[in-house]
């Protein structure tokens, strides 16, 4: 376990295909040849979502509705982008593109789409085809050439949706993207033959957009353009056109990265801009698209080539000093495409592992919901969905993909929540617990909560229903006394509603140890280096070599105290050189061996701890180097990792863990730590503290036996009735600050017979 806040940070290395790309992609782009498309008969999902053989991809909170294949679509090749439009009427429309066509798809019952109108792309098509909607009119662009494409979706209810032309402002050369800016009548091309962006007015005639200016500074891949909102953090822009770039040189696949652009106001446009701030990335390979979230506090961007399933957050509350936030990843390998927020959630179209959707808490992102629309693999690669639309009023979702043309799901997420406002335990005492437990409704009322538990011990199931606190949506449930010490017990809740409802609580069963204590039997808190090893054969490193002293707080990563906090206590660091700021591990590996301590006997349940602070912040080359921990059970003739940590918490983080949960314990444990600088010039500081083992230690006396002589009879509630009424906690059994019927029935419990 890792205490420490925030998101476990896991980064892959990006994979990129090789092969020649399209003459029509932008420069670098890897998706030239995806697998061909999947043609077959439109499926079609039930209320259920598992009706007409249902959908092969995996689902998690998401109901399946319908899968429209290319051919059924009308089009031919490969599936690219896709939108929405809603009539005046509310009537809801996907447009899809694909090689050969766009297509519109009616989708208010998601479960029975139609499809409205396909139209042909001629000599202008291409894998590559992006479509924005702009009042009743779309507008499609792609890197086949070509200028804006205009449809008229004014009569779209009545099934007509008419091809108004190509629109001849500035030339015909290819786009790569296309953005509308809502609440005006602004649109404009991103990228495509090396441009930046070039904006277009569509007030005089919806079907010929107007060339009025061009952004130049660097090519621009995608763009999410606004109009500030008046109730904007940053009051400096609100009303102005505020536009978020990922862009670069070189076609994007250079100097890489996100700028923020103020474009003028809606009645006076100015497409020359200018710069506020722009953002950069480690180890970035291409800048591909972003979005910003509701309260414009952040942009959720993303990187196609490399940081494979990974998101940057962006930090935009001042728009002038925008800055970079924790970037978190997924656990695949996948790369990343498109990805749009709605309604607190990120929904992101993320190639062979199709939609994932996450939730966003301030900086942190937690994926509560996916729909796999490529069920073949989950691996790196240019297949599987390309985009994702989540704005429809009716909760509709559509995404378009490579091989499978358009899908439709919708969300499923259970009126039912809960959370811990104490958090779980860790371990519970032998004469049991109480655990609260919030639950939260949302268009539901919970009549009944459940605890289902069973003891390691006895393995037998039982359930216990909790009782309404006086916190409005918070139960206390009771965990009675286990039959043995030490022991184990799992637990998981339910709710059931008014209506008979059944929710259970998705992140359960969980898992805790029953312990009435700790005992520390094995302590290197720092203050001797007996037995420790700080060079072993293999390493390489120039400077920054693990040694014990006390921390110098130079202010380039390294500590300002041990890992109790303490400015003038001793802990394991790498190189520690009061005159000399700059005494970081350079050019190779150091490594650090602790002393070998006992694991115990398997089934003892020992837990080992240590605390580790690492820092790779700085430097020419930042964030590229790890360092990893390492435990043995035969003295180091062997080893297993326990992790590799890269991320730059800047503080001193506690990890812990039940040895037996990793490895078989024995009497020849010992720990190994690792610290590298093996790319370009980086500052790497690591330190270890606290590297202990603990026992778990069982009180044997029975609640109630309050004289001792291992019986619980009429002679300890003789004691009970002489406290009754006070607040003396040796009779207060049952943890309520007072003595009286609710220790009456623990006495009674633990009866003696």
């Amino acid at each position: 376990m890792i205490r420490i806040p925030g998101l476990l940070i896991t980064t892959f290395a990006a994979v990129l295909l090789q092969g020649t790309a399209s003459t029509w992609a932008h420069e670098n782009d890897p998706k030239g040849k995806p697998e061909p498309p999947v043609y077959g008969e439109i499926i079609y999902g039930n209320q259920n979502g598992i009706a007409g053989g249902g959908w092969g991809g995996s689902q998690e909170n998401t109901i399946f509705c319908a899968q429209i294949p290319i051919n059924q679509l009308g089009g031919s090749g490969n599936g690219s982008d896709c939108w929405g439009y809603v009539s005046p009427s509310a009537r809801e429309y996907a447009i899809i593109t694909m090689e050969s066509a766009i297509t519109f798809v009616e989708v208010t019952d998601p479960f029975q789409p139609v499809v409205v109108y396909t139209h042909g792309r001629g000599n202008t098509g291409s894998l590559w085809g992006d479509v924005k909607t702009s009042g009743d009119h779309a507008y499609l662009v792609g890197e086949g050439g070509g200028s804006i494409r205009s449809y008229d979706m004014s009569q779209i209810d009545s099934g007509i949706v008419t091809y108004e032309g190509e629109s001849s402002a500035d030339g015909n050369s290819a786009t790569h993207n296309i953005a509308s800016i809502p609440g005006t009548d602004i649109i404009v091309r991103c990228g495509g033959s090396g441009q930046g962006l070039r904006f277009y007015s569509t007030s005089g005639n919806p079907a010929s957009p107007q060339f009025i200016g061009a952004w130049s500074d660097r090519y621009v891949h995608d763009a999410d353009i606004i109009v500030y909102p008046q109730n904007g953090p940053d009051s400096t822009y609100r009303g102005r056109i505020i536009g978020f770039l990922n862009d670069g040189n070189n076609g994007g696949s250079v100097n890489t990265g996100l700028s923020i652009v103020d474009f003028g106001t809606p009645a006076n446009p100015n497409p020359a801009g200018n710069l506020l701030s722009r953002v950069t990335w480690p180890q970035a390979g291409y800048s591909h698209q972003c979005w910003h979230t509701e309260d414009l506090r952040w942009l959720v961007s993303n990187d196609e080539t490399a940081l494979n399933s990974t998101f940057q957050m962006v930090d935009i509350e001042d728009l002038d000093n925008a800055s970079l936030g924790f970037t978190q990843s997924l656990p695949f390998s996948a790369n990343n495409h498109n990805n749009y927020i709605h309604e607190g959630l990120v929904y992101a179209a993320n190639y062979t592992t199709g939609v994932r959707i996450l939730e966003r808490n301030g900086n942190f992102l937690n994926e509560i919901a996916h729909f796999d629309t490529y069920p073949a693999n989950d691996s790196a690669g240019y297949n599987g969905v390309w985009s994702v639309y989540p704005f429809f009023p009716s909760g509709t979702i559509i995404a378009s993909d490579f091989q499978s043309g358009l899908l439709i799901f919708k969300l499923d997420i259970a009126p039912i929540g809960f959370s811990f406002p104490e958090g779980l335990p860790d371990t519970v005492p032998s004469p049991g617990a109480d655990l609260l437990v919030e639950i939260s409704e949302d268009g539901a009322e919970v009549e009944v909560a459940t605890m289902t538990y069973a003891f390691a011990s006895d393995g037998v199931v039982e359930t216990v229903d909790g009782l309404p606190s006086s916190d409005p949506g918070v139960w206390s449930f009771r965990l009675p006394a286990s039959p043995d010490c030490p022991d184990s017990v799992s637990f998981e809740f339910s709710a059931t509603t008014t209506v008979g409802e059944v929710y259970n609580d998705s992140s359960g069963p969980y898992s805790v140890s029953v312990a009435d204590g700790e005992i520390l039997l094995v302590d290197f808190d720092g203050s001797s280096e007996a037995g420790w090893v700080f060079s072993v054969a293999g390493d390489d490193a120039a400077t920054g070599i693990w040694e014990l002293g006390l921390p110098q707080c130079n202010g380039r990563g390294d500590p300002c105290t041990d890992g109790s906090g303490d400015s003038n206590s001793p802990c394991f660091l790498t190189e520690i050189n009061p005159g000399d700021s700059n005494s970081d591990v350079d050019g190779g590996q150091t490594t650090m061996l602790s002393p070998v301590f006992s694991g115990g006997e398997p089934g003892s349940g020992l837990s080992l701890s240590y605390d580790r602070w690492y820092s790779n912040d700085f430097g020419a080359s930042p964030g590229q180097d790890s360092m990893q921990v390492y435990i043995s059970n035969d003295a180091g003739g062997s080893w297993l990792l326990v992790e590799d940590v890269n991320e730059n918490a800047n503080v001193w983080v506690t990890v812990d863990f039940v040895i037996e949960d990793l490895i078989a314990p024995t009497e020849q444990m010992r720990m190994r730590f690792v610290a590298s600088d093996l790319g370009d010039g980086s500052v790497v500081e690591a330190g270890i503290d606290n590297l202990r083992v603990f026992g778990i230690e069982c009180d044997d006396s029975i609640p109630g036996d309050f004289n001792g002589d291992g019986l619980v009879n009429g002679t300890d509630i003789g004691l009970l009735l002489v406290a009754w009424g006070t607040d003396d906690p040796a009779f207060d059994l049952d943890g309520s600050g007072d003595v009286g019927g609710g220790d009456l029935g623990v006495i009674l419990a633990n009866w003696s017979f």
